[in-house]
């Protein structure tokens, strides 16, 4: 069976390979997905194609561009001028970008924080916020022997329970921290609720924001606590490093005098990282 050409579609774009069909693709579904996204890349480099451009252009049978039209049109993502029967993408191609992040300074942070927990053994996980969660981007829990959590990458946690969540609505713009928390509010989920509580929030950011960093002890997990300091360019939040530890093994004052100082030197390393990289812009979404 002839290796199957992997797929790169970005919409829109005019630098894209149009991916060509293949007659020993995998059938059934997969194989009309991966037609239907040659034809949405084909579709894309031109103003308005016709079913014979699209044809032509992805070597698939005109019957077969056909119904994958009919379906991308029914989907929302095709329409047809009636007038010239030809076809151009709609708006709604959009929406398949919508979700795309640029994960480039992740992937930068992952030898600083692989570094720091080599040297101070305990684990850090690297968080950024979305539509109300802090998201896990990357951890070095499987590098710690003195780690008590895996599987951690891609979990979304509440931002009113954890370090990471709280140091982010503490540095994030005035602006931001009240959607985020008219969000929150709103929300009938466990912790949520406590975005109601106006006056002891303002109470709290002010305390976190004089400190530098939050805390949380035993709330996540009983048996951990974890610090966590925001990475910051400017006043833009891109998210934040939190240490995580066992609380029975270390006090949170052990923690602040002996690890905090790296920690923040490590992020504040990466933030100059981010700096000078002024393509990079930070992870936030709030819907």
């Amino acid at each position: 069976m002839t290796k199957k050409a992997n797929l790169q579609v970005k919409i829109p774009t005019h630098q894209a390979r149009i991916p060509l069909a293949d007659s020993t693709a995998r059938a059934g579904g997969v194989r009309s997905l991966e037609r239907g996204l040659a034809l949405l890349v084909a579709m894309n480099r031109r103003k308005l194609a016709s079913v014979a451009d699209l044809a032509k252009d992805t070597r698939l049978p005109r019957p077969t561009v056909y119904r994958l039209l009919d379906t991308l049109a029914e989907a929302g993502f095709v329409s047809r001028e009636s007038a010239t029967d030809r076809y151009r993408p709609t708006h709604g191609v959009l929406s398949l970008s919508d979700g795309f992040l640029d994960d480039e300074w992740i992937t930068e942070a992952a030898p600083m924080m692989a570094e720091f927990t080599r040297e101070h053994v305990w684990p850090i996980s690297l968080f950024t916020f979305e539509a109300g969660k802090m998201l896990v981007r990357d951890t070095t829990h499987r590098l710690s022997s003195l780690s008590i959590d895996y599987g951690m990458v891609g979990k979304r946690m509440g931002m009113l329970h954890t370090a990471g969540g709280l140091a982010y609505l503490a540095f994030c713009p005035d602006n931001e921290r009240k959607v985020i928390l008219d969000l929150l509010a709103k929300s009938d989920e466990p912790g949520d609720q406590q975005a109601r509580e106006d006056q002891m929030l303002d109470g709290l950011f002010k305390s976190i924001r004089a400190k530098g960093y939050a805390t949380q002890e035993r709330v996540v997990n009983p048996k951990a606590a974890s610090i966590s300091v925001p990475i910051m360019v400017g006043r833009r939040v891109y998210g934040c490093m939190s240490l995580i530890f066992i609380a029975s093994a270390l006090t949170m004052s052990d923690v602040e005098n002996k690890l905090l100082p790296p920690l923040q030197a490590m992020t504040a390393k990466l933030a100059r990282a981010l700096k000078a990289d002024r393509s990079v812009s930070p992870v936030c979404a709030v819907s």
